[in-house]
């Protein structure tokens, strides 16, 4: 009669065992998931960050292509070419004087 009872002690302890791996195995996956959770949302914070510098850059570089057409177009004003209403008065006012008074 002590087998059958050391085998159910046995069966018991087993039981026991196995109850206890489980309820580990839960907290462990419990703080996996806390853990990755974590991860992601660190992630998704450098993602935006990410986005926040590419598009400060492209602001930057839109900025400078915008001076430097404003800067070109203030340089072209100052230095513009003779238009061609000024080049004919021009012209019609030598060839006036170098002809001199007509009879």
């Amino acid at each position: 009669m002590g087998r059958p009872a050391t085998e159910i002690e046995r069966l018991a302890s087993l039981e026991q065992r196995l109850t206890d791996h489980e309820s580990r195995c839960e907290e462990r996956l419990a703080e996996i998931k806390h853990s990755a959770a974590d991860t992601l949302k660190a992630v998704e914070a450098l993602k935006n960050r990410f986005w926040v510098i590419a598009l400060s850059l492209l602001a930057w570089a839109m900025a400078q292509i915008w001076a430097g057409n404003q800067s070109r177009l203030a340089h072209l004003e100052t230095n513009r070419p003779i238009s061609v209403e000024q080049v004919a008065t021009a012209a019609n006012s030598s060839s006036s004087s170098q002809s001199g008074p007509q009879p």
